[in-house]
C-alpha cells in the first residue's frame, strides 16, 4: 500500500503509522493522534472533528495547568475541587476538567492532558451498565457515568467508569444541588411555576406570529426560550460568567 500524507501536519506515513478517519483522510499515529485522548473515537471522527479535539485538547490543558493543578494543593475552601475521578469540578470559576494521565515507563515519566468544559453547558449525566466476562471468564458488571454536554465540539459525551449506581448517585446529587435541580416535594412547586413562566412567554412570542406582529418578535422567541432553558437546566448564568472569564483569562 502506497504511504500517506499527514492530513494534520503533512508528515509521509505508512499503514502502520497512519490512522484513518471516517472521511478516508489520514493522520500519523506518532504526533498528531498522541495528542488527542486514547478514548478519542478516531475511526469513526472526521478530519475536522479531530481538528476540534486536538484543539479542545490543547486549550484545556492549559486550563487544567492554569486553574485546577493549584486547587488540588491550596487549604482555601473557596477554590475546593470536587473529584468524581478522572473528572475534577471546579465551581469557582465555572469550569469542569476530564483528564487523562499518561506515564513513559509504568508509573515514571507522569504527563496530564485535559478537555475542559464549561459546567453551564452540561446538560446530561446518566447512567448506564453492561454486563460482561471478565479475562477469568466471570461475569461481571461494570458501570458508567455518561456526561452530555452542549455548545461543545470535540470529545462529547464523556464516559467514565464509576463503582456501581451508588457512585452515580453522588454524582447527581452534586450536580442537581450545584443547578438547583431539587427532587423534593417542597421545591416542585418552584420547578412548575418555572415551566409556567415559560410557556406563558412560549405562548406570547406564537400569538404574535399568529398575528403577524413582527415588532419585538425575536426578543419574545429569545425570552421565551431562555425561561425554558432555566425550567429545564436551572439558572445557570453565574457559572457561565466565571467559566468565560475563566477561559479568556488564559487564550
Amino acid at each position: 500500500m502506497a504511504n500517506q500524507t499527514c492530513a494534520i501536519c503533512g508528515a509521509e506515513i505508512n499503514v502502520f503509522q497512519s490512522q484513518k478517519l471516517t472521511d478516508g483522510t489520514y493522520i500519523c499515529r506518532k504526533t498528531c493522534k498522541k495528542k488527542g485522548f486514547k478514548d478519542y473515537d478516531y475511526m469513526h471522527a472526521s478530519l475536522p472533528a479531530v481538528k476540534a479535539h486536538l484543539e479542545q485538547v490543547e486549550l484545556g490543558t492549559k486550563l487544567w495547568e492554569t486553574y485546577f493543578i493549584p486547587r488540588l494543593k491550596t487549604k482555601d475552601k473557596s477554590q475546593k475541587l470536587e473529584v468524581f475521578y478522572p473528572v475534577y469540578v471546579a465551581p469557582d470559576v465555572g469550569l469542569m476538567a476530564y483528564v487523562e494521565t499518561r506515564y513513559k515507563i509504568f508509573i515514571f515519566g507522569k504527563s496530564q492532558i485535559a478537555c475542559v468544559y464549561r459546567i453551564a453547558d452540561l446538560v446530561g449525566y446518566d447512567c448506564e451498565t453492561e454486563t460482561k466476562q471478565n479475562q477469568d471468564g466471570k461475569t461481571e458488571t461494570v458501570t458508567w457515568c455518561v456526561l452530555t454536554f452542549r455548545n461543545t465540539a470535540g470529545l462529547n459525551p464523556v464516559k467514565i467508569r464509576i463503582n456501581g449506581p451508588k457512585s452515580f448517585e453522588k454524582i447527581e446529587k452534586y450536580f442537581n444541588t450545584l443547578f438547583g435541580i431539587q427532587k423534593t416535594l417542597g421545591n416542585a412547586k418552584n420547578t412548575w411555576k418555572s415551566q409556567i413562566e415559560a410557556a406563558k412567554s412560549l405562548g406570547a412570542a406564537i400569538g404574535a406570529a399568529v398575528k403577524g406582529e413582527t415588532e419585538g418578535l425575536e426578543d419574545k422567541a429569545a425570552d421565551a426560550a431562555a425561561k425554558l432553558d432555566t425550567a429545564v437546566y436551572g439558572d445557570r448564568t453565574e457559572l457561565e460568567q466565571k467559566a468565560d472569564a475563566a477561559i479568556a483569562a488564559v487564550k
